[in-house]
């Protein structure tokens, strides 16, 4: 196995982690959710996140797949993340919120990787 094909699926480990979290823990994770309706957005959260990692690991779809978790996770940033740090919880935000961004970034990457294949 290629030095990159490990990489894209060691990216995904994160999503499947996530993604199950969502499932097992929707109740407490919907109450971090801005919008009416947590719990749905919640599981949907998770389906997505699930949904890119087996987009990855089947090849299927791949570049699509990494453009809309890039996009989910920027989201993610902006209406629970930074709304979280401008309420006072810059102590506890800022570290998820960078990493988020960054996962945001690896996803573009390999969005580009697989663009045309």
């Amino acid at each position: 196995m290629s030095l990159p094909m490990l990489g894209k699926y060691l990216y995904t480990v994160p999503f499947v982690w996530f993604g199950i979290q969502h499932f097992t823990n929707a109740a407490a994770l919907a109450g971090m959710v801005p919008i009416p309706g947590g719990a749905l957005w919640v599981y949907l959260t998770g389906l997505c996140l699930l949904a890119a990692s087996v987009s990855v690991y089947t090849g299927k779809h791949t570049a699509l797949a990494m453009k809309l978790l890039g996009l989910l996770l920027l989201i993610i940033v902006v209406t629970i993340h930074v709304p979280a740090i401008m309420g006072g919880g810059a102590a506890s935000w800022i570290t998820p919120m960078v990493h988020t961004t960054g996962l945001a970034g690896g996803a573009f990457v390999l969005a580009g990787v697989h663009e045309g294949s």
